[in-house]
């Protein structure tokens, strides 16, 4: 999905939390605006207020501009490929270097390995994680409840960007 110059911003409210032994199930109530949604800043961040769908509370999204929003997407996919690509290098030398024999006394061989084995980690993690946020980002950022004097706080509880 590519950017827009409009954009829906994804509210979660949410509704009940269960916590078992093994894990923590949180269920939401999603709301967005109108399709079409309000148009974003021309340029920079601007700080756009909305209510919350279920609990009626007053908040705010920051939203980019399009051309910095598309730019922060772009890099992000780039940098996630160039990780994943770097695999191509990484992986096939740690193969290499890992099934050779070395000497007892030699502790650089094995530095080596470890080396290969933590970028190659690094390199597939970090690149799936980097190419799926850049596919997923849509410049809508800090969700703040507005204060009664008028400025947003830091900490959001029970609400959450989608």
């Amino acid at each position: 999905m590519s950017l827009q110059e409009r954009y829906v911003a994804t509210i979660g409210c949410r509704v009940s939390i269960q916590a078992n032994l093994a894990s923590t199930t949180v269920r939401w109530s999603l709301g967005s605006g109108a399709p079409g949604g309000p148009s974003r800043p021309k340029e920079g961040d601007e700080v756009m207020p909305f209510t919350c769908h279920r609990c009626r509370r007053t908040m705010s999204v920051t939203v980019e501009s399009l051309a910095k929003a598309r730019l922060k997407k772009r890099v992000c996919i780039v940098v996630g490929w160039l990780l994943l690509l770097s695999l191509l290098v990484t992986v096939p030398m740690l193969v290499h270097l890992g099934g050779q024999t070395v000497d007892e006394n030699d502790d650089s061989a094995t530095d080596i390995v470890g080396l290969l084995f933590l970028l190659s980690a690094l390199g597939f993690i970090l690149g799936f994680t980097f190419a799926a946020l850049g596919h997923k980002y849509q410049g809508v950022k800090k969700l703040r409840y507005i204060r009664p004097d008028g400025r947003g706080t830091v900490w959001v509880k029970g609400h959450r960007l989608f």
